[in-house]
């Protein structure tokens, strides 16, 4: 007796179901993959952020504040003029109180940004981060200009030594201490930042 029995075979649910088995392999692969990249691209985007982030905290400063050209730890030629590049940045704002900006080692393989502000002469526990712990800085490098301070008189010229607004070139270099980027991400920066103060 053959009826018309409607119905799948065993062979045709073995080979849907292996079908369906790889299809949802694959599927499942690329969410992973897809999901591994995206978590990479944002703490890229974080860890870039965070660099610059510090470097306008500093440009901020520098353009509503002027250049201390009497910091007594900038480094200076014969001539008393700063040298470059210089390791501090130091600022004075708009309230005249000091500002200070610097790369110190703050445990061992990581750098970090740091402020001091308010104080003429800045302790250890005086200096703050400004950059987080996922983030060390290879290299700060400062550029001021003019080498003299444009605003103080000098006698022996009888004249200003310089005609320039003061500027400093900020040069920043950071590295990424995050460990599921399958590579070192190192981000360089570099901002020329003029003060808006003009004191004559």
């Amino acid at each position: 007796m053959t009826g018309n029995k409607k119905g799948f075979t065993l062979v045709e649910v073995v080979v849907a179901l292996s079908i369906f088995a790889i299809a949802t392999t694959y599927s499942i692969d690329l969410f992973v993959q897809s999901n591994t990249i995206q978590k990479r691209t944002a703490n890229i985007q974080r860890v870039m952020a965070d660099a610059r982030y510090g470097l306008e905290v500093m440009a901020r400063e520098v353009r509503l504040g002027n250049i201390d050209y009497n910091y007594a730890n900038y480094s200076r030629d014969a001539g008393g003029n700063l040298t470059w590049p210089q390791a501090e940045l130091a600022i004075r704002d708009a309230d005249n109180q000091p500002i200070r900006f610097r790369r110190n080692e703050v445990e061992a393989g990581r750098f970090a940004l740091q402020v001091c502000s308010g104080q003429d002469v800045c302790n250890a526990a005086d200096w703050l981060d400004i950059t987080p712990a996922e983030l060390s800085v290879v290299n700060l490098a400062f550029y001021i200009a003019p080498g003299k301070d444009p605003f103080a008189w000098d006698a022996a010229l009888v004249d200003y030594p310089a005609d320039v607004q003061p500027h400093v070139t900020i040069v920043l270099e950071t590295k990424s201490l995050l460990h599921d980027l399958p590579t070192e991400k190192i981000s360089h920066l570099q901002t020329t930042v003029t003060s808006r103060k003009y004191l004559r």
